[in-house]
Order: C-alpha cells, then structure tokens, then sequence
C-alpha cells in the first residue's frame, strides 16, 4: 500500500479539485446558452419590424398599442362591402353583399344623389365601399359609405352621425357639411331622412321624408285649405293647400287631419300628423307641389340649404368619422 507524502491523500484532493473546475465551467456555460436564447425569442422592437415588412411580408407582427386603437374590430352586427363597378352599381353590390346587393345599392345611392347623377357619371371602375347592417325591422341602414368616382375626380363620403339638437342621425362629410340637401320652409321638421325624390320614379309625383307616426306637418307657406281626406284608398288622411301665389301643395298618408276645407292658414301652421295611411307601407310623408296643374320638383321650388357643423361639434364628429374610417380600413 503506497502511503502519501505527509500523511496526507493528495491523490483524492487532485481529483476532487479538478471535479470541481469541470462543474464550474458547465454552470457558466449554461448560464451563457441561456442568455442566447432569450434573446433569440425576445419579441422585435418596432423600428425592427417596420425594417422587416418593408423589405418582404413578415411570418408575424405584434401590433402596438396605436394600430389596436386604429383599427378597432368591427362590431357584429355590421359589414364590410367593397366593390368595383363593372356594369351596373346593382351589379357590384349584389357581387359584393350577395342577395342584400339590390336594396344596399338602393339606399347607397340615395347618399351621393345629392352631388352626383349616378344614372349619368358612373363609371366603369368607379369604388365604392361601405359599413352596413340589416335592421330588427328589415332595412337596410348604412353606418358609413364611400365612393371614388372617376368623372368627378374625388371620393365623395357620406358619415351617419346625429348632431347636438337633431331629433334623428344624418349624414355628414369630413368638413362638416351636411350630405342630405334641406327645403327651405319645409313642411316637417324632423325626419329620418329623404327616402325618394321626384326625379327617383317617372310616376312618383313627389317627395318623401321617412318619419314617425305623429310627426308634425306644417303649412309652409301662407294659403287656404281646399280640400282634405280625399281619395283616401290611395291618399289616406290628407291635406291639400293653394299658397298665396297660386301652387297647390298636397300632403298625402297623415295619420290624422288638423284642418278642414275653407281654413286659411298661415306658415307653419299645423295641418295634421304624419302617418301610414292609404296606399303606403311605412310611416312618412308624401309632399307634392304642382303650378299651373303641372308637377314641380320641390327641391326647385322652396330651394334648399346644407348646414354645417361648427366649434365644439365639428370635434365630436371627427372623432366618429375616424372611428368610421377605421372600421372601413379593416
């Protein structure tokens, strides 16, 4: 038996000693493995990921705080339309929104009909884009829509939005102007909107404005009632007015009379209630104006007016307007 130097077992020491330099070593090159690797999974800072899509599609982006805020998600009861016109603005909706194609068209068309002959200036290739729903009643009602049409040379925009002091939501434009044009002494006051014009249909004889039973009907200007409630099959409850300068007004589908033959009245005299009476399927008022027994348009005869939005309101509806956009952009 070898007996160490000393007394002592050196040879056990050597071993233990270098056992314990090898185990060192490993711990610090672990340590060092795993700080590569979390960098390695770490998330790309933002001017890194702009770099990468610049260059080519990223596998995958976070996105930040701004862009969530950007782009909220669209509620679930709204959609997204987007189309190209080929033929027909019909057409490129009903590709586009399948079976609801047809009534969509219908009521996107009644936005832009105020700056725009769509039976006249569209054209092939025209875009047009739009946030709608189906209503509980079975409308079609449009949250935001937008058009870029060729001949005009801009995109015309139409934004549902309902101003301090307005009874109903309108549609209004990024400068604040409203889309809707308005008559001047109109015959009602609140309304939902203008739901047919007369130039709309060779045998519709007047204008239409969507509004609730109850409503109040006003005398725009100063006349004499001649008759009321005649031909009531297809006029329902109804008004007929000769104004001082001879035009005949007639108010047609009231849910009730205020007046009768004889009464003279001056403007803004109540002459009855809208309604749903006669040959009608939805409460509203059909105002018609006829000179020399001939039928005029009475966006030409009362002449018409656009508000604007001003101050403290302007900001509540640019605020909505990007909400709108951003729905839009998704």
């Amino acid at each position: 038996m070898f007996d160490p130097p000393y007394g002592r077992p050196w040879l056990l020491y050597g071993l233990l000693g270098c056992s314990l330099a090898l185990n060192l070593v490993m711990v610090l090159t672990r340590d060092s493995n795993d700080e590569a690797a979390t960098d390695e999974q770490a998330p790309p800072a933002a001017t890194e990921v702009a770099a990468e899509v610049a260059g080519e599609v990223a596998a995958e982006v976070v996105p930040t705080a701004a862009a969530a805020v950007a782009l909220p998600p669209v509620p679930g009861d709204w959609k997204i339309a987007r189309a190209e016109v080929k033929r027909t603005l019909s057409d490129a909706f009903i590709e586009a929104a399948g079976e609801d194609g047809t009534a969509l068209s219908a009521v996107f068309s009644r936005l832009f009909v105020w700056d725009m002959d769509l039976r006249r200036d569209l054209r092939k290739g025209d875009q047009v884009e739009v946030a709608w729903r189906r209503t509980p009643e079975g409308t079609i009602e449009i949250l935001a829509a937008r058009m870029s049409a060729a001949k005009l040379g801009r995109t015309l925009s139409a934004y549902r939005w309902q101003a301090p002091g307005d009874a109903f939501a309108s549609y209004w434009k990024e400068d604040g102007t409203e889309v809707p044009h308005q008559l001047q002494n109109s015959p009602i006051k609140d309304y939902e909107q203008i739901t047919s014009l007369l130039k709309d249909r060779p045998t519709h004889q007047g204008m239409d404005f969507k509004a609730p039973v109850g409503t109040l009907i006003f005398s725009p200007f100063a006349g004499e009632v001649t008759r009321t409630d005649w031909n009531w099959k297809s006029n329902g409850n109804s008004v007929e007015v000769r104004f001082s300068n001879g035009a005949m007004a007639k108010f047609l589908h009231l849910s009730e009379t205020k007046v009768k033959p004889g009464d003279r009245v001056a403007a803004g005299h109540v002459l009855g209630l809208c309604g749903n009476t006669g040959h009608s399927t939805a409460s509203h008022l059909h105002y018609q104006i006829e000179v020399g027994g001939k039928v005029v348009d009475p966006l030409e005869y009362h002449g018409t007016v656009r508000r604007k939005v001003e101050g403290s309101s302007m900001a509540a509806l640019q605020a909505e307007i990007a909400r709108m956009d951003g729905m839009l952009a998704i």
